[in-house]
């Protein structure tokens, strides 16, 4: 594709941003980040794969579980596989997880998937990639509306 700097490949590095799509994914993050599936970048505080060495923390996502604190990250950030959530038993889990640990923002780069997240998270921007990706993607953002949570003490 013109202008692209970086090489796609298939499966083991996935789908490569180019640097415009970058430097969007970044105007879009507020403050402290979490990139789950984060790959080859470099975006995000924390940035969390299976196996990739540029990701600070190595985590199986399938799992569902985070390892980090309530409202410990002001936006998460996910590009994951995207056949990945139909397929995987522990979705839902690491959906709950991510509203846990984010404080202002969620931002999911999907195909043609939705996800609803539960409250107090509201959709307020789709953007639609079709010139600086090398297929179509939906970017969805979300906000949180109530800064407050209903946590029992010493839930993590």
């Amino acid at each position: 594709m013109k202008g692209r700097k970086q090489n796609v490949t298939m499966f083991r590095e996935a789908w490569v941003w180019c640097e415009q799509e970058e430097r969007l994914y970044a105007k879009l993050c507020k403050g402290k980040i979490l990139h789950l599936f984060s790959g080859t970048s470099l975006l995000g505080d924390v940035r969390v794969d299976i196996d990739n060495p540029m990701a600070t923390h190595k985590i199986d996502l399938q799992e569902g579980k985070l390892p980090f604190q309530n409202l410990e990250f002001d936006t998460v950030i996910s590009d994951p596989p995207w056949a990945g959530p139909k397929n995987w038993k522990n979705w839902e889990i690491l959906m709950k997880e991510i509203t846990r640990v984010a404080k202002k923002r969620i931002i999911f780069i999907l195909g043609n998937l939705i996800f609803l997240l539960p409250k107090p998270f509201k959709l307020e921007h789709v953007y639609v990639l079709k010139r600086i990706s090398p297929q179509v993607k939906l970017v969805y953002v979300w906000d949180r509306k109530d800064m407050v949570l209903n946590l029992t003490i010493g839930e993590k």
